[in-house]
């Protein structure tokens, strides 16, 4: 029996989708990819936008025209917040919530391709107490393995769908976290990705005894070479205490991804947003006095409710005076149930468009910049694989989060560092040398 698997979506979903096609290998399934033929399709689905709820629906229905006999399964945030919506879709079989996806054993028992109608076991996420944890495998073609430990979110942001998805603040314990981290070293993996809805809030429900903090201080006490990277970060939640631990330790990347959403206040107050232009005009500015070399990125919506030709404005000023190195933009979109969705003065889809462009290019300015300013220098970088887009070479990625063309070396760096002596750029790309 074959099985593929589609995720979407964000890095925790990842995550578990990675932990979803091993469950599924323990089953007895032999993993195909997306493109071939397979008995069970399973979809991973994401909602943080419309565009996302339709990439869903266009992944069961590629499913279902590959195989129309297929057992289709679909699970995931979108699955979670939207199930009938799924269940419209004529041949889907399955639809698990977020809470249900790892118990999927049990609920294909009893589902089969020639049912009528889809079975749906989708739960009140909000009432969730219990952190889902994922087995520490990481798959052997991935180099740079994603570490679950924190779900759900607290947040009040207006125009957010995740609460709605992924449930309240739950942190896998300390000591879990510990001993994953250390199989996968054991395992020789040398770079961790720590990943989650909230990364920031991490421990803030199980007390005082726990914070990510606290919690990276007892990773980097593990021996080894190793680098750990931390996926989104809240600005609000980004302590000293952190940034100090950034600085200091040579197992932390510099590299910190930190949402900002708006360069205008009155948008960010409408928003819900907790921290305004000035603290992070401040917070940004510090890190990079701290740690001139580090990537900053940022997540910015465009056109929300009430954002006027003039707040735009103000908010590209903002971002061109940020010392970020990239900035991953999005168009709003209204999400059912959300406060932002009922909520008057949204631009116009042209005018939306034009502001993501404008963003767009600015932050292809910062990119070129950032990268540039590393040519002639050595950075450390770890070996991902061939490098296929160019026909030579390899691909690296440094710690601070520069893809990097290698131009010399072979298939034993995979998967190690190597110190690149950047010579330039070509399409995008850092490219350098491992021996000079």
């Amino acid at each position: 029996m074959k099985a593929a698997l589609m995720t979407l979506g964000c890095k925790l979903n990842q995550a578990e989708g990675t932990a979803l096609g091993t469950l599924l290998k323990e089953l007895g399934y032999r993993m195909v990819p997306w493109q071939e033929v397979a008995d069970l399709y399973l979809v991973n689905t994401c909602t943080v936008t419309a565009s996302s709820d339709q990439q869903s629906r266009q992944a069961i229905r590629q499913a279902l025209r590959r195989n129309p006999s297929a057992l289709i399964v679909a699970t995931g945030c979108y699955a979670q917040v939207d199930p009938l919506a799924i269940a419209r879709i004529e041949g889907v079989h399955l639809i698990l919530g977020n809470q249900e996806k790892f118990d999927l054993k049990s609920y294909l028992i009893g589902s089969s391709a020639g049912q009528d109608r889809p079975r749906i076991a989708v739960g009140n996420i909000s009432q969730g107490k219990i952190f889902q944890g994922l087995p520490a495998t990481g798959e052997p073609s991935r180099t740079r393995p994603l570490l679950k430990i924190q779900d759900g979110c607290n947040g009040g942001c207006t125009y957010c769908i995740v609460p709605f998805a992924r449930g309240p603040q739950r942190s896998l314990p300390p000591e879990e976290v510990k001993r994953q981290f250390a199989e996968l070293l054991r395992r020789g993996f040398k770079e961790i990705v720590l990943t989650g809805i909230r990364l920031d809030a991490y421990g803030q429900d199980l007390g005082h005894a726990a914070s990510l903090s606290g919690l990276l201080r007892d990773l980097i006490s593990l021996p080894g070479e190793w680098r750990l990277r931390l996926s989104s970060l809240e600005p609000q939640h980004l302590t000293p205490d952190l940034i100090c631990l950034l600085k200091a330790s040579p197992h932390l990347c510099r590299h910190l991804h930190l949402p900002l959403q708006s360069g205008e206040d009155e948008i960010l107050a409408l928003m819900g947003r907790p921290t305004l232009t000035t603290a992070y005009r401040r917070l940004l500015e510090g890190i990079r006095n701290e740690i001139p070399e580090i990537g900053l990125g940022a997540d910015i919506i465009v056109g929300f409710p009430g954002e006027t030709k003039e707040h735009f404005s103000r908010t590209l000023r903002f971002l061109e005076e940020m010392p970020l190195s990239y900035i991953h933009v999005f168009p709003f979109s209204a999400r059912p149930g959300t406060p932002a969705a009922s909520l008057p003065g949204v631009p116009s889809p042209r005018e939306r468009r034009e502001r993501t462009a404008h963003l767009r290019s600015l932050s292809g300015e910062k990119s070129s910049a950032f990268r540039s300013s590393f040519i002639g220098k050595r950075l450390p970088a770890i070996v991902l694989g061939k490098q296929a887009a160019h026909g030579k070479g390899w691909l690296g990625l440094s710690d601070n989060y520069l893809p990097i063309l290698i131009l010399d070396g072979g298939e034993e760096m995979v998967g190690q560092f190597a110190s690149i002596v950047i010579e330039g750029i070509h399409q995008g790309l850092l490219v350098g040398r491992w021996r000079e």
